[in-house]
């Protein structure tokens, strides 16, 4: 697992972690859609004790770990 640093306003790119870019329904990811898009950082967060993100992409704001982000 790699950290990443982040504050709002970062211009970031989802990805599926350790994965190549899969869409489709056996994609494995709860938001196909976003594989692959540009988002901004618009908070940090933590889901339980993992570090995680707020993001902004595709005119939604979800919530993303932060292996899933890569900063662009």
């Amino acid at each position: 697992m790699r950290l990443i640093c982040v504050k709002p306003g970062d211009l970031v790119k989802i990805v599926n972690p350790g994965e190549p870019i899969r869409t489709g329904p056996d994609s494995g990811c709860t938001w196909p859609e976003s594989l692959g898009r540009i988002g901004i950082i618009i908070m940090e967060a933590k889901r339980l004790y993992i570090p995680s993100a707020k993001v902004l992409v595709l005119g939604e704001i979800a919530e993303f770990d932060l292996d899933e982000l890569e900063i662009q």
